[in-house]
């Protein structure tokens, strides 16, 4: 079997080590909650004492939640002690600025970086079909070529920079908070008019919006189904604060992101482990009080 080691065992993660497992992967797991690891071992993972132990299988794959997690995990002195050509694919979605950062401090311990944001859920984790974006130097992505094509259904290369393939995956998630948002418009539109949103929902994916974002969660939306989350709105609001950083960073207005944040910042007050489409739970309070109080001022009137 071919040795792989894996760190970050959340809902995502936990998918990823699954399918290389169903793969045939030798997998060392380690995640800074351990009640993660149990459930991957039953399965034939191997359990790591700490994250040394995972740099010493030489290949490494990770998903930690944000920049911080990211920085308290991989040490200087923990990719110090990494044995000689230890690889490492940074598969989460970190900010532009954070992915040079980690670059450099790979590069100084003498660590192969490799930047593979996923674009996809935990079940499409599961099945392989992730796409991924990856962005390193040649050698450094074709030493992670086997695991990369075990989980994705196609593999996006973004050149030698890792800060690209970053840059790409906030965009397209930057895209997914419009589409929830517009989502959320929509819906509230036609269902205080009277129409099934169930309806409204297969009618845009089978017309002009195909595909698992309208599809997936406009059926989210529709039935106001939020759990178990995929994505939280806590990571929603951090991955539209990545967007404005990236964008800052390039001189780039985003006229529309301080409304957004606005909403993803309420639907968090509101339910921070819930799925991100939760956010279409703000329009219909902002709705339903506006009905509210324009039946007051009506009831008022002499």
């Amino acid at each position: 079997m071919t040795t792989i080691g894996f760190v970050g065992l959340g809902s995502m993660g936990s998918a990823m080590v699954g399918r290389l497992l169903d793969e045939g992967f030798d997998v060392v797991v380690w995640n800074r909650s351990r009640d993660a690891v149990p459930p991957l071992v039953e399965r034939g993972a191997r359990a790591a004492a700490d994250v040394g132990e995972v740099l010493a299988t030489g290949r490494v794959l990770s998903v930690l939640a944000h920049d911080a997690a990211f920085r308290a995990v991989f040490t200087p002195e923990v990719l110090a002690a990494a044995p000689a050509g230890c690889v490492h694919a940074n598969m989460a979605t970190v900010s532009v600025a954070a992915a040079g950062e980690f670059a450099a401090a790979h590069a100084a311990a003498g660590v192969g970086y490799v930047a593979a944001p996923v674009i996809g859920r935990p079940p499409v984790a599961a099945a392989g079909k992730l796409n991924i974006v990856v962005a390193g130097a040649d050698d450094a992505r074709s030493s992670l070529e086997d695991a990369l094509e075990a989980l994705a259904g196609r593999v996006w290369p973004m050149g030698s920079d890792p800060s690209a393939a970053n840059t790409a995956k906030i965009g397209v998630n930057y895209l997914i908070i419009h589409a929830l948002q517009a989502m959320a418009e929509s819906l509230t539109l036609v269902e205080r008019s009277g129409i099934d949103p169930s309806a409204f929902v297969e009618l845009a994916n089978n017309s002009l919006f195909p595909g698992p974002v309208y599809g997936g969660y406009g059926a989210a939306i529709a039935e106001s189904r939020y759990l178990p989350a995929g994505f939280t709105t806590t990571l929603g609001l951090k991955d539209l604060g990545l967007a404005r950083q990236a964008a800052a960073a390039v001189d780039v207005e985003l006229p529309t992101a301080g409304v957004l944040d606005e909403v993803f910042t309420e639907a968090v007050a509101a339910g921070a482990d819930l799925d991100w489409a939760a956010v279409a739970e703000v329009t219909r309070r902002r709705a339903a009080g506006a009905a509210t109080e324009a039946t007051t001022q009506q009831g008022s009137k002499p």
